[in-house]
């Protein structure tokens, strides 16, 4: 997974695909449930914020792509938290539980990556291992969702926010793993963290 999560050309895609459906869903979302603006509003600022990670990346400013990703998780693990409120089906009995608990210890995880100047490969991996958990149950959870749904704009948006969601989460991934990357190198040419 190493090779994949500091790809350019898929982090570059996960940006593109949690934007895109990250905006989608709010635009369809909005479409039904125009009384739910705090949601909105909380997807399109993460949107933004995956925006300027990529671009704080390619400018190399180490420190906002840092708070960036932990806005973007803390964002997924409240989003998280607040499906607690939507458990209709049987699907969200099993799902729920299981986005809350892998998104509270992607957060975690990221604090500890984060913790010193010391590469942290396991942490990385972890992380990795996380996202492609985090992956398939939004994919399956919300592709649930989108065959119960009563029309096709709920089951658009249903689909649509899994893969915002699973974009976000990914590119977040994308730049723990090529800043731990990076600290390995330093570390191997006699760097010594303070």
């Amino acid at each position: 997974m190493k090779k994949l999560f500091t790809n350019d050309k898929f982090f570059l895609a996960m940006t593109v695909l949690g934007v895109l459906g990250l905006i989608v869903a709010d635009i369809l979302l909005s479409i039904n449930y125009p009384g739910s603006m705090t949601s909105i509003i909380t997807r399109f600022i993460a949107a933004l914020c995956l925006i300027f990670l990529r671009s704080s990346y390619v400018k190399h400013s180490k420190n906002v792509m840092k708070g960036l990703m932990g806005a973007l998780l803390m964002a997924g693990l409240l989003h998280s938290l607040s499906l607690t409120g939507s458990i209709f089906l049987t699907i969200d009995k099993v799902f729920v539980p299981i986005i809350i608990l892998l998104s509270a210890v992607l957060f975690i995880s990221h604090f500890i990556i984060n913790s010193d100047h010391h590469s942290k490969p396991g942490y990385i991996r972890l992380n990795q291992v996380l996202c492609a958990l985090l992956a398939v149950a939004f994919l399956v959870w919300n592709i649930g969702w989108a065959c119960v749904s009563e029309n096709a704009v709920d089951a658009l948006a249903s689909i649509a926010l899994a893969l915002g969601r699973i974009g976000m989460y990914a590119a977040v991934v994308c730049v723990e793993s090529r800043l731990d990357a990076y600290r390995i190198e330093r570390e191997a040419n006699g760097y010594k963290a303070e």
